[in-house]
Order: C-alpha cells, then sequence, then structure tokens
C-alpha cells in the first residue's frame, strides 16, 4: 500500500531524510529492487526496474486507466495514451514544448520572473514563496507559450487547481474537477478575443474534431505548473539549507549543475504513472503477470546505490542520468518548460534578493508527500 505522508522539517523533507520524505508511507517497506506493495500491484525502486517499467510497451497506461470515470481532457491527455494514438497526439503538441521552441520563450519567462518578484521585493513583507511566486510563474509561463488570453487566466487556474485536489481527492472529486476545467477550455476556445501565435492556435487551425480539441487543450493544464511551482521551492529551500546562495551568485555557472541535481535529489514528483501489464514480463528478480499493476518509485530509483555514488549526498555536477524527467515513451513533454522556469526563478532570486532568507525555522516548514507529488506547503521568506 502506498499512501500520503505529512509534516513538519524542511531539512528533512529536501535531504529525504527518510523513506516517508521521499515515497510517503510504503507498506511493506523493503529494500528489494521491486516490491509488492498490494495485492497484484507492483512498485520497482531499482533504477534499472524502474526505467524497465517506463520504457516497456509491454506495461500500458491506457489500460491503467479502464474502469475510471474519463472525461474528455483525460481521454485525450498524453499521459494517458499508448502508441499509435500516443504518438500522433504527442506529435500535434510536441513542437510546442520542443527545446527551440521553449528557448525562445526563455526571455518571456525571465522577464516575468523578474517582475513579479520585484513586486514582492517592494512590498516589504514576508511572502509564501510558493503561493506569491512559484505558482504564478510557472502558470502564467506555460499559458504564454499556449497562447491562453490574460483575461482567461484566473478561471482556468482555479479550476486546474481544483483537478489537482488536496492529497485523499476521491476519483468522482477529480472526475467533477475535470468536467468544470472541461467547460473553462471551451469558454476560452470559443472567445474571439485571442492572442496570435501559441500551441492552441496551432491546434483550433488543425483538423481535430471539437471533442478532441478541448479535450486536448484541458488535459495540458492537469498538473505540469503545479510539479514545476513545487519543483522550484524544493530547490530554493535547499539551496538555503546547504548554505548555497553566496556560491551561486559568486559563480552563476553553477547554477545549471545545482538544479539539475536537485530535480535528482529532490524532485517534486514521486511515483510514476501507474501501468498495467498486457503480457508476462520478468522484472528483475520477479515475475508481474498480465492484469497487474505496477509503478515507478522515481525518488527512491535515483538513490539507487548500484547506478549513482552516494546517491544520498547532494553533489551538483554528477552524471545526469536521472528519472525525474521520466523514460522513454511517455518522457516528459514539459523537461525544458521545467528547466527554464526553474532557471528563471532561481536567477531572478539570486540578482534581486541579497537577504534572502527564510522567515520561519525550516524545523517548522510544512511537507506533503502524494503518490504524485512531494511538495512544501508554504515557503515563508523574507527579502530585508
Amino acid at each position: 500500500m502506498i499512501g500520503v505522508a505529512e509534516g513538519h522539517g524542511g531539512a528533512d523533507f529536501v535531504n529525504g531524510a527518510r523513506r516517508r520524505h521521499l515515497v510517503g508511507v510504503l507498506h511493506p517497506r523493503t529494500d528489494q529492487p521491486v516490491t509488492l506493495v498490494d495485492d497484484r500491484v507492483w512498485l520497482a525502486t531499482g533504477y534499472q526496474q524502474a526505467r524497465e517499467v517506463m520504457r516497456d510497451k509491454r506495461f500500458s497506461r491506457a489500460a491503467a486507466g479502464t474502469g475510471c470515470p474519463r472525461g474528455p481532457a483525460l481521454r485525450m491527455s498524453i499521459t494517458e495514451l499508448d502508441p499509435p494514438t500516443h504518438t500522433a497526439i504527442r506529435t500535434l503538441v510536441g513542437g510546442s514544448f520542443s527545446a527551440r521552441q521553449v528557448e525562445r520563450l526563455r526571455p518571456r519567462v525571465d522577464d516575468l520572473a523578474d517582475r513579479l518578484l520585484a513586486r514582492l521585493v517592494d512590498s516589504g513583507r514576508t511572502v509564501d514563496l510558493v503561493a506569491d511566486f512559484c505558482a504564478p510563474l510557472t502558470f502564467h509561463s506555460q499559458c504564454a507559450l499556449l497562447g491562453v488570453p490574460e483575461h482567461c487566466r484566473a478561471a482556468i487556474r482555479r479550476r486546474s487547481d481544483q483537478r489537482i485536489g488536496l492529497p485523499g481527492a476521491t476519483a468522482a472529486d477529480t472526475y467533477s474537477a475535470e468536467l468544470l476545467l472541461h467547460d473553462e477550455v471551451v469558454r476560452m476556445i470559443a472567445d474571439r478575443d485571442r492572442p496570435p501565435g501559441g500551441l492552441i492556435a496551432t491546434l483550433i487551425a488543425g483538423h481535430l474534431d471539437e471533442s478532441a480539441l478541448t479535450g486536448l487543450v484541458a488535459s495540458l493544464f492537469f498538473d505540469g505548473h503545479l510539479l514545476s511551482a513545487a519543483q522550484i521551492a524544493n530547490t530554493v529551500l535547499l539551496v538555503l539549507t546547504h548554505g548555497l546562495v553566496d556560491r551561486l551568485r559568486t559563480d552563476p555557472a553553477l547554477l545549471d549543475d545545482v538544479i539539475e541535481e536537485t530535480f535528482r535529489y529532490c524532485p517534486s514528483v514521486n511515483l510514476s504513472m501507474p501501468r498495467v501489464a498486457t503480457a508476462e514480463v520478468s522484472l528483475g528478480d520477479v515475475q508481474v503477470r498480465a492484469g497487474d499493476r505496477v509503478a515507478a518509485a522515481i525518488t527512491l530509483a535515483d538513490r539507487d546505490h548500484a547506478m549513482f555514488a552516494t546517491p544520498d549526498r547532494f553533489v551538483p555536477g554528477r552524471p545526469t542520468r536521472h528519472l525525474a524527467f521520466g523514460y522513454g515513451t511517455h518522457h516528459c513533454i514539459g523537461a525544458h518548460l521545467a528547466r527554464v522556469q526553474v532557471r528563471a526563478a532561481m536567477l531572478a532570486l539570486l540578482r534581486r534578493t541579497p537577504n534572502l532568507a527564510l522567515a520561519t525555522p525550516e524545523q517548522e516548514l510544512a511537507w506533503v508527500v502524494s503518490p504524485t507529488v512531494r511538495r512544501l506547503c508554504r515557503l515563508p521568506v523574507r527579502f530585508r
């Protein structure tokens, strides 16, 4: 069984001091690379086994959703599909999330980070960096890439946050919230006052029928911006608690290495999306039967001693082989955008906040680890 863990202690959280900080509540607890956690539910915790789960096409994403309520957005989400349908849909949207396209967006993301932070610094108050900086930065920069009109963003963000939900939300809760998000996207697409450019305009000009179009666009607001916002907060806290702020200011070339190691050491993701075996598969030393469910514990796999030297140490500059963005067919389509967002946030903070510090003792910082996300609930900071 895999459950939600909650607690206090920011340093323990970012360092993954105990297993619950990394993967949440896990029963039975075992150090085997493949573990049976429930009746016919397997968890791959070893690096090679986790990568195999995400690579082997005999583990089906589409089959994992059978029996769950599926609205128009979930039916079109590339995270829920298998090839060849997955390939066709990913091709439609993939170009807009490519390294080249995201690089063109970088100046806008950098500018947004600067403007958001300037307002917070000028306010002179203690702020919650998660709610006041990380979340608006990732949501609005994603909207810029997609081409979402300014006047539609608040409503879509509200519905997107509802769809992400709180730990413990039921399938019915998620389904109802998905329908509300889809309704908001339908209204946006019908709105003729849209800016030129962006992925949405490209999709509208394409050959999708109305249901496929609105479902696909709505699915792009599921959780990418939440995970990126959580990753920024995790990175900021790690840099503060490891005393790296001054070093990064004097050696900004180190920043990319710090960010990449943070994706391995303290990611905002936890488990991969679950899959269902469509045939009997050998996974490590176990035989997974057809119909069994399998997921990869990314946080544990990225601390596998068989793959990484001193995996429980934060070592910027180590070879980039982490699984924070998945692997194989469903490698995260937003990986380039997430890296740009985290870098923009860190650069703005290093440049504009010479006295950046926690506004509360790190021991009091609350965190939550669910099967889908590892995040700080709040990150109070002061700038003066």
